[in-house]
């Protein structure tokens, strides 16, 4: 199994990559990994309205951007090893060729206004932009989301449907498998607290479930055989749940919150649908609208 060397983190120095950025510290920490923080400038084409790399504020110099890169990579190097890369324009190109010379990386990106996408957020969304143009995992942070622990229970959502993954895609369960163990030994006492303490360890703490429309139930061996082919769980515990809902997206997030997730994954389908298509997607409108964690991987 391959071993994660690298969190990839977009920034633009606002308050939605830096709450990304922390969030990767914390798992950059607990998987030994390092942060290596991407800035990207622009070309003056590539700052049109609606363009993913126009920024609200009045954007850094290049003489600028490195500088708060160099003052942020020391203050993120007090935590864990971090490196720092500026990109100047044509990043269309550039970005995947850069993302792909780091080693086993997942690269990540804050969101700002976690919300359904329409036609004026979906070609502004950084988010659904990179999941298009990359081949590695892809962990996207919300704004709304602060929690500064790892994930206690992780969801990874399946359609079904046959899907060819990218080798990156071998980070997934390596990463899902070091998040969510638990090593620190437990103390068992006569409370009535310890023996639900015990069960929670005992549960696994990723579940893999799928969301359907029909009226006929899917039979649970079959969908268990389907998230183990997948490959996205490989040799990680888990557990499979299924229910039934008039609307998979609002399914999905049913699923996650009746099961206490802090953290969502699938595929992406990217390369399934059409540019027009997949902007109104079921993973699009989780991308760009979850409240908690997405780990997204893109088809190959």
């Amino acid at each position: 199994m391959a071993s994660l060397q690298v969190f990839n983190v977009l920034t633009d120095f606002s308050v939605t990559s830096a709450n990304a950025l922390q969030y990767a510290m914390v798992l950059a920490k607990h998987v030994k990994a390092r942060i290596n923080l991407i800035h990207v400038i622009p070309s003056a084409a590539e700052r049109g309205v609606g363009s993913v790399w126009t920024m609200s504020t009045p954007a850094p110099t290049p003489a600028q951007a490195t500088d708060m890169l160099q003052i942020l990579a020391r203050q993120v190097e007090q935590q864990v090893p971090c490196t720092y890369e500026v990109l100047y324009g044509a990043a269309a190109p550039s970005l995947p060729q850069l993302l792909e010379h780091t080693g086993n990386s997942v690269t990540v990106v804050g969101n700002a206004f976690p919300q359904k996408p329409t036609a004026a957020t979906t070609s502004s969304s950084v988010a659904l932009h990179l999941i298009r143009m990359v081949q590695q995992p892809l962990l996207v942070v919300p704004l709304t989301y602060s929690y500064r622990g790892l994930p206690r229970r992780v969801v990874l959502d399946t359609d079904r449907l046959p899907v060819r993954l990218p080798h990156s895609a071998r980070l997934v369960p390596e990463l899902l498998a070091q998040l969510v163990s638990n090593s620190e030994p437990m103390l068992l006492s006569e409370a009535p607290g310890d023996v639900d303490q015990l069960l929670s360890r005992l549960i696994p703490a990723v579940v893999g479930i799928h969301v359907y429309t029909s009226e006929h139930s899917p039979l649970m061996a079959e969908v268990a055989d389907e998230i183990q082919n997948m490959g996205l769980l490989e040799g990680v515990a888990h557990t499979v749940s299924t229910s039934r809902y008039p609307c998979i997206e609002q399914g999905i997030r049913y699923a996650a919150a009746r099961e206490g997730a802090d953290m969502l994954s699938f595929v992406a389908r990217q390369k399934t649908y059409s540019d027009a298509l997949f902007y109104t997607s079921v993973t699009a409108r989780l991308i760009a609208s979850s409240r908690i964690p997405v780990l997204t991987c893109p088809e190959a």
